[in-house]
């Protein structure tokens, strides 16, 4: 009797880690979305950087100027929530924070955790970093040259 007892409760917990596990998927969905999210800000942020620099040599265009001064209000939104994440009861007033911001038109969210960012956004971010590193590692070497 008592191999009978054991053999059930073995197989109740058994399906008690099956069932946290499903659980658990979806807040990994969310968390792998978060760090793609940040990760797309840093690299945009890093092509921000190297672009005001450019900038005070006289070496960036308009263009380049543009998407450099977009990136900073993102940087700027991503701030104001991190203001809000230190604040007692985040977890509630975060979520209603973003609600409340689609209702009225504001975007409170940075461009990167948007929904509708695209696969090729990303892409063409990677090739802006490599683009303008390699411009600068070159200017880098004929100042040294000089």
């Amino acid at each position: 009797m008592k191999r009978y007892i054991v053999r059930v409760t073995q197989s109740i917990k058994r399906q008690n880690t099956v069932i946290k596990r499903k659980a658990l998927i979806p807040l990994k969905l969310g968390l792998l979305a978060v760090k793609r999210g940040l990760a797309q800000e840093s690299r945009e942020t890093k092509v921000m950087l190297i672009t005001y620099k450019r900038f005070t040599r006289g070496q960036a265009s308009k263009l380049e100027m543009q998407q450099a001064n977009q990136q900073f209000v993102d940087v700027i939104r991503g701030l104001g929530l991190g203001v809000l994440a230190i604040l007692p009861f985040a977890p509630i007033t975060l979520p209603f924070v973003v609600k409340l911001g689609e209702k009225i038109g504001v975007n409170v969210l940075p461009s990167a955790f948007m929904k509708d960012l695209q696969e090729d956004d990303v892409i063409e971010v990677r090739q802006q970093i490599e683009v303008v590193v390699d411009t600068e590692n070159d200017t880098n070497v004929t100042h040294n040259k000089q």
